[in-house]
């Protein structure tokens, strides 16, 4: 685990609105795969915005185009937020909440985290939901290369298909909390 530097909620909010807009311009143009191509080599690179507009087709998908993946919207989501999106981290905070609970509640954890010269109270629900992320990329080894390999199988959310990336939390869980208070 390692501290990111973010890219801040509005920057990845616009940035989002637009990358969004682009694709679905091109769904409308008739040239999607090329775009959306291009997308997916951007969020291969680490750019966490492209990374959560991947997420947010696979989540929707694109009628006749992309079938909607919930695997791979997971996927992608988590791993903008471990990436440092800050638009991405707060769309998580449902799912992330039994963690960040677990953290934020114990006040021992957080005068110790609040020490640190890289988490403040500003930033630091931001910092946990990042390391939360990261770790569960770490257990899951999600890996952005891999998920560009993806094959076209509709998958809707169901509790079972959660469960890995919930079992993944709970794994990781531990080490966010010993990086906190290292």
């Amino acid at each position: 685990m390692d501290y990111k530097d973010f890219t801040d909620r509005d920057a990845a909010y616009n940035g989002f609105i637009k990358l969004r807009k682009e694709i679905l311009e091109s769904a409308e143009r008739g040239n999607f795969p090329d775009v959306f191509t291009d997308l997916c080599t951007r969020a291969m690179a680490n750019d966490c915005v492209a990374q959560d507009v991947v997420a947010y087709f696979f989540n929707k998908g694109v009628p006749d185009l992309l079938l909607p993946n919930f695997e791979n919207y997971m996927s992608w989501q988590i791993l903008a937020g471990a990436n440092g999106n800050e638009f991405s981290l707060e769309k998580m905070e449902f799912f992330l909440n039994p963690a960040i609970d677990d953290i934020v509640d114990d006040t021992e954890i957080i005068a110790t985290a609040l020490k640190r010269k890289n988490v403040t109270k500003d930033n630091a629900l931001y910092v946990i939901s990042n390391l939360i992320c990261e770790g569960i990329v770490d257990e899951l080894k999600i890996d952005a290369k891999q998920l560009v390999n993806f094959k076209q199988v509709a998958s809707r959310y169901a509790p079972e298909k959660n469960r890995p990336f919930l079992t993944a939390m709970e794994k990781c869980l531990p080490k966010v909390v010993e990086f906190l208070v290292s």
